[in-house]
């Protein structure tokens, strides 16, 4: 039987014919010189995790299970240092992503964590969670005893501090800064992470710190972040902090510092306008300290130009005023929220002299207010009556406590005729993950969002500048049924068989049902204003054109571009506004696993209705149409965000050609440096990943096709140029590699080999896929294909041989920067295959 394959047998010719090793996957499987030696259960767990992560997931250790059991026996610094070791790239506790509390925590304690106000981790879940780890991974080896998992969960309880039992929260810290097992256990709070905004001598905690560590010489005070005014005392000094944990009294002595995030390698320091500098993290605490210096001319209150960095990141020496460190948080200028007694600003508002050519002379660049003031589009102030907008829970107490509805007017659900369907409970999120692009008063061009966990509403960029919002929206509900009637299902049936009409327990309406599954903490998260008025646009399919974008009207009253002028904070409210728009993106990838849960909830209770007539299937159209919905997201986020931009910076021109002789200074960072968004991505439009298919290799000299017997996945490759081909689910897994054949064969120089293995090989790279649709889309186009290898498209030639041994037929794929250096090495190899011969025809991939 001739079985034409691709895989295994490839990688016996390659072995036949003198190529070293199996082509593979550099680095995908775990690699033992990067596992530490620890009981074998424990070491299962720890190879299953670092097979599971791949480059792109580096930072999501604790959305996988067995990583996040494998840290519980191995150490989360040591679990951190192997996948350092595993994927080349650096990998910090503080900076991966929150334990994954739908699909793992939820997991671990059950129901009760969609319960009102969750639930803890007992020690017979945790024993639960070790030993069902085990067994979801194949592990052959288990502990000795259930003493063994017991000890590794007295530890966490002990770090926790907690009683016997550990919270969300508390186990989500013990991840992110825990260094368990280690020769000592520490009971104290974990130290606060810090994101990236700059540092000035009285830094405060990030939302969500649950404690303050200062350290003066060789003595250091931790404390649980005060909620009264607290005075701490450290070496004779004396620092007064407002609730929150903010030092008012001035700067801070020269001696006492906050900590930078512990796990470092350098800090960076900033000065305006354009000064940086990178200073490396002395190595241990016996390493000589590392000098900073400032920007020329700099002093600090010492009246020194210099300053040390000591291990592990404390510094010596009281900063200049204007000097920050990324990777602390500025606090806010203004008295403390509730602060009665003597204050000193502790860091009174700055200017710096403008650099654009042909600004006003003396010009100053105010720094950005702190409050963020951007009113809703009138579009979005309350989203057609369906009680989720988040404006009215935002400005009034009553209001922020009221339930929540939904509404259909279409069909007469609605306020005006007093039958929304309502919520009989007030649902509000309290401890909960917050995304946020940092703090308006930063200033600059960020866009990258971050989430962090915190025990409550954020405080933002000021009072009523952080939303409780919903991740799949109520309002979903209206526009899937609207969709329905505008299909031709008429408004008697969906209230006859949705809204009026009781469920199961003959009581509840199937209506309120669906409300119930949206309104829960569970599908809270914590967002600022803007990020949140950006959502409001997408998901309400409003502002669409370059001439009517979003916050139009707001933007449309700038009237002075002059750094003094009265304009000034409407512009900063617009930059800020601008850039959060632009992360809107990652927060609909960061929440898709949230929206996903939601969704599904929603849809498996549209499964349970029998309707009257069997008019629509309710939970095929939903998922249908929810498809459809989601598909509009991509292209709706980017073009929103670049009409925003155009429209503004066209305005900014103009009111400059008014009134500022055409200039526009630079306090304006965004305006200056162009439009944010990416570029729009080359990828073909036919047999998107996911795409299942086989290879046609080509013809033999008998005119048959050879077609692989193995089936492929077209695969995303986290490039927006280039797809991926492999055998496996995602580029984790196995996908097609190239191996250089240079120092193999005399004519192959410069030639790759290419094949799918999952061993690595060495002098392997990725292979990306390069498709020609020639203009056509969908899943079901047979198309030629070639590799990409270095970031360049190759030519490829096709092998057939029948070495002696060899299980079959087995095709080898030879590519090269042009066909004919491919042929030459071809024939070179063929030298020693006389059975062997070229296939003709180009290389295609048939989707099955």
């Amino acid at each position: 039987m001739r079985i034409p394959t691709v895989g295994f047998e490839f990688g016996v010719l390659l072995q036949a014919m003198g190529v070293l090793g199996l082509l593979g996957v550099p680095a995908r499987a775990a690699i033992p010189a990067c596992l530490k030696t620890v009981e074998l259960s424990c070491l299962n767990l720890a190879a299953n995790c670092i097979d599971t992560v791949n480059s792109g997931a580096v930072n999501n250790l604790w959305g996988i299970k067995s990583c996040v059991a494998a840290a519980t026996c191995y150490g989360v610094g040591d679990l951190i240092t192997s996948v350092e070791c595993q994927t080349g790239f650096t990998v910090t506790n503080a900076a991966q992503s929150s334990l994954d509390y739908t699909t793992i925590y939820a997991g671990i304690v059950g129901s009760c964590a969609f319960a009102s106000g969750g639930c803890s981790i007992t020690q017979q879940n945790y024993v639960d969670f070790y030993y069902g780890e085990l067994t979801a991974v194949s592990s052959s080896n288990f502990p000795s005893s259930t003493a063994v998992v017991i000890a590794l969960w007295n530890a966490i309880v002990a770090w926790a501090a907690t009683g016997s039992t550990v919270p969300y929260l508390n186990f989500n810290d013990w991840l992110h800064f825990s260094s368990f097992p280690s020769t000592t256990t520490t009971t104290a709070p974990p130290i606060a992470s810090y994101t990236e905004i700059y540092w000035n001598p009285n830094p405060a905690p990030p939302s969500g710190a649950v404690s303050e560590t200062f350290v003066q010489s060789s003595t250091t005070v931790i404390i649980a972040i005060p909620t009264t005014t607290t005075t701490v005392v450290i070496g004779g000094a004396s620092i007064t902090l407002a609730p929150g944990g903010t030092p008012i009294n001035g700067p801070l002595p020269s001696d006492p510092n906050i900590i930078p995030p512990t796990s470092v390698a350098s800090v960076t320091f900033t000065a305006p306008p354009s000064f940086t500098t990178i200073v490396p993290v002395p190595a241990a605490s016996n390493s000589p300290p590392k000098n900073i210096t400032g920007p020329p001319g700099d002093k600090n209150s010492n009246g020194d130009d210099w300053w040390l960095l000591l291990f592990p990141g404390i510094i010596a020496g009281l900063l200049p005023l204007d000097i920050g460190i990324i990777g602390g948080i500025k606090p806010t200028p203004g008295l403390p929220p509730g602060w009665t007694g003597p204050w000193t600003d502790p860091d009174p508002t700055t200017t710096i002299s403008a650099s654009a050519s042909g600004s006003p002379s003396g010009s100053s660049c105010p720094r950005p207010t702190s409050v963020y003031a951007l009113s809703d589009d009138s579009e979005n102030a309350d989203w057609e009556d369906n009680g989720d907008d988040p404006d009215r829970r935002r400005n009034t107490l009553v209001a922020r406590a009221s339930p929540r509805f939904i509404t259909l007017p279409i069909c007469g659900i609605s306020k005006q005729n007093g039958n929304v369907v309502t919520n009989p409970s007030a649902v509000s999120l309290g401890a909960g993950t917050y995304y946020s692009i940092g703090l308006k008063a930063a200033g600059g061009v960020n866009t990258v969002l971050n989430s962090i966990a915190v025990g409550g509403r954020p405080v933002g960029n000021g009072p009523a500048t952080v939303n409780q919002e919903h991740v799949f929206e109520l309002g979903y509900i209206k526009q899937f049924f609207e969709a329905l009637n505008g299909n031709g299902i008429p408004c008697t049936w969906i209230l006859d068989n949705v809204y009026n009409r009781a469920g199961w327990d003959g009581a509840t309406p199937w209506a309120l049902s669906l409300l119930l599954d949206i309104d829960q903490v569970v599908n809270m998260v914590w967002v600022d204003k803007p990020l949140n008025q950006a959502k409001s646009n997408v998901v309400n399919q409003d502002k669409q054109t370059a001439a009517d974008p979003p916050q139009r009207s707001n933007m449309n009253n700038i009237a002075d571009v002059t750094p003094g002028g009265t304009s000034v904070n409407l512009i900063q409210d617009v930059e800020y506004f601008a850039r959060n728009f632009a992360a809107l993106g990652g927060y609909f990838g960061a929440t898709a696993a949230t929206f996903r849960a939601t969704a599904l909830r929603v849809q498996n209770r549209l499964a349970q209705i029998t309707p009257d007539t069997p008019a629509v299937n309710l939970p095929v159209q939903f998922n249908n149409w929810l498809r459809g919905l989601a598909a509009t997201y991509p292209a709706g986020c980017t073009s929103r965000a670049n009409n925003v931009f155009n429209y503004y910076a066209n305005k900014m021109t103009t009111e400059a050609n008014l009134g500022n002789n055409g200039v526009v200074p630079q306090c304006f960072p965004l305006y200056h440096t162009g439009n944010f968004i990416p570029p729009a991505p080359t990828l073909p439009l036919c047999n998107i990943p996911g795409t299942q298919g086989k290879i046609h290799f080509g013809q033999d000299p008998g005119g048959n096709p050879e077609l692989s017997f193995s089936t492929f996945r077209i695969l995303g490759s986290g490039r927006t140029d280039f797809y991926a081909l492999g055998l496996g689910a995602d580029f984790a897994g196995e996908h097609f590699i190239a191996e250089d054949l240079t120092t193999l064969y005399s004519a192959c120089s410069g030639v790759w080999a290419i094949g799918v293995s999952s061993t690595a090989v060495p002098a392997s790279t990725d292979a990306f896929l390069a498709m020609d649709c020639a203009g056509q889309t969908g899943n079901q186009v047979t198309t030629p294909i070639t590799f990409v290898v270095n970031d360049q498209v190759l030519d490829c030639v096709t092998i057939n041989s029948e070495l002696q041994g060899t299980a079959g037929i087995t095709i080898y794929i030879i590519c090269a920067g042009s066909n004919a250096a491919a042929t030459t090495c071809g024939n070179g190899i063929l030298q020693t295959d006389p059975q062997g011969h070229f296939l003709t025809g180009t290389l295609q991939f048939v989707p099955t």
